[in-house]
Formats: C-alpha cells, structure tokens, sequence
C-alpha cells in the first residue's frame, strides 16, 4: 500500500524500519533549531527529502517526508490547522490558491497543506502571500496515454455511472465534510488531482537505494511535482503527455513572494 514514505522511494513497514531510516538519515542531516526542539534535514539536493524532529531532550518525536521541486505556487496563507496529534514541531495551513488582489479569500479555490519546516518561521501571522514550493504525493492513481483517450474513457459513452473530471481538476477533497456534521475534524492535506503530464523520470532515493517516479503535471490553478511509489504503476511507465488521475496528500516549504521578497503580511 502507498504511503507518504514509499511515494519517494522509502518503504516503512515497522518501528524498526522507521528508526533504521531515522539513523541513516540523522548521520547525513542539517542541524535547524527551533523553538521546542531542532530539526534534522536529510535531502538529496533537488529530489527527496526527510524531516526529523527532535524535541528539546532529543527524542525523535516524528519524521516527515517532502519533495523539493522547482515549481512554486502563489497563495494567501488564511489560517493555520491545528489537530490534536500533532506534535510541537508540526504545522498545516488552510490557503487559497490565486488570490486575487488583496482579498485572501478570492481566488481560484481552497486548499489545505502540511508544512515539514513549520517551525522554521516561529509566529506567523495569517493572512499573509507567500510563494509555497508544493509536492503532490500520490496515494492511488489511474493513467491516460493521452487527453483523447481520457475524455473518451470518462465521458457519457465511456462510463456513464462515473463523475466526470476535466483532465486539468483541483478537488481539495481534505475540506469536503458531511452535511450537518457535528463538532467535524480539522481538515486534512488531501486532494483529488487531475492532469497532464509535462515531465517524468525515474528517480531513486540515495537513502534505500529504491525507485520512484517523480512526474511534474499541469493542473487547474498551476503546475505540481508529484511523486509516485513504483507499485501504484505495475509495468507502466509515465510519459509527456499521459493525463493522471489520483488522490494526493500535499507536502508544501513556505517561501518568498518573489526572489525579492519575503511572506508579505497583508494588511
């Protein structure tokens, strides 16, 4: 089964795995500190990257994976998600994607993503525009050679008990709650993702030595890098020009506005 892990190439199936992956990782990592603890950054350059987090007597308290694509979107950072199994290092945020002029609630849709250098930041005071590096991870997905042949699977003719998504589709599906809902929990970093292929390669993590498919993909309100465990696949490969479908979870490294700028706080 898929993870968040295994989308870059790391297969944790046990707490003996995890701490095995956390020592390999820790022996080549940066030292961040924060408050409430320090971060240990293993990464790979441009490619995969571990997140350890390490609270203020050095107990590892949690490992988060991210992926360090070159592709940035531009968004209103509105609030921050709290849950109750977080830990002091952790963070989310609920965004708007597009924000149009100085609203930071207009815009092309809402959003939810988890953030691995939260505690980089100390306070942040939302809202705010900020440039945020996203990286899809896929958690299922389904593969089109082409557009054509995607509209022609997924229209009337094709499957008509089948929702229809554009090839280019955005469903932020981590907000979506049941009607009248009591008391719901805070939302998740997960969305319904359709789109084209741009770029693709087979990458493999320095760490396990494993493969993974790393694909970069044209989607409503932007372009994305998406990571993929090589079994979701089977013998298929993804090239320019194949359309995806999948369920994702979002990883996202809040940067500047601009290369001149900071997060500009808004007003």
């Amino acid at each position: 089964m898929a993870s968040h892990f295994s989308s870059i190439g790391l297969v944790i199936d046990s707490v003996d795995e995890m701490l095995a992956v956390a020592e390999r990782a820790a022996g080549e990592a940066e030292v961040l500190e924060v408050e409430g603890g320090r971060y240990l950054v293993w990464s790979s350059g441009e490619g995969p990257e571990l997140w350890l987090q390490l609270d203020d007597e050095d107990n590892l308290i949690g490992m988060a994976p991210h992926y360090a694509g070159r592709n940035r979107w531009r968004v209103a950072l509105v609030d921050e998600v709290e849950r109750n199994d977080q830990t002091v290092l952790d963070g989310s945020f609920y965004a708007w994607n597009c924000p149009e002029g100085d609203d930071p609630e207009e815009g092309l849709y809402p959003f939810v993503f988890d953030c691995p250098d939260r505690s980089v930041f100390g306070e942040i005071d939302v809202p705010l525009f900020a440039s945020v590096q996203l990286a899809a991870f896929a958690h299922g997905i389904e593969l089109w050679d082409d557009v054509d042949a995607y509209d022609e699977a997924t229209s009337d003719e094709g499957d008509p008990e089948r929702p229809r998504l554009a090839s280019m589709s955005f469903i932020p599906a981590g907000l979506i709650r049941s009607e009248g809902e009591e008391d719901p929990s805070p939302p998740e970093a997960f969305a319904v993702i359709s789109g084209v292929v741009r770029a693709s390669k087979e990458v493999s993590n320095p760490l396990s030595g494993k493969p993974f498919q790393w694909a970069e993909i044209e989607t409503y309100g932007g372009t994305l890098d998406v990571v993929i465990d090589r079994e979701l696949l089977g013998e298929r490969a993804v090239e320019p020009g194949n359309v995806i479908v999948g369920t994702f979870w979002l990883s996202g490294q809040i940067g500047a506005e601009s290369d001149a700028d900071g997060p500009r706080l808004m007003s």
